[in-house]
């Protein structure tokens, strides 16, 4: 079961209040990253990274030490 059919299946079970709330943030977010705010250049190097099989990720305490400089907590 991939991780979309478990969240289905999560708020299927849940109230229609509570359901209803999950669609709200949803909405939120698919209108958030809407494809058409990045360019198709964009696009492709999503995908590109989003295919590597072997990603390369930031030491966190480097992004911590950057957002502290930032004065973002």
């Amino acid at each position: 079961m991939t991780t979309l059919e478990k969240f289905v299946s999560f708020t299927e079970a849940l109230s229609p209040e509570r359901r209803r709330l999950m669609e709200e943030v949803l909405e939120d977010l698919m209108a958030d990253s809407a494809e058409e705010d990045f360019t198709p250049d964009q696009l492709t190097e999503l995908e590109r990274r989003l295919a590597d099989p072997d990603p390369k990720y930031a030491d966190p305490e480097a992004v911590e030490a950057l957002f502290r400089r930032h004065g973002v907590r």
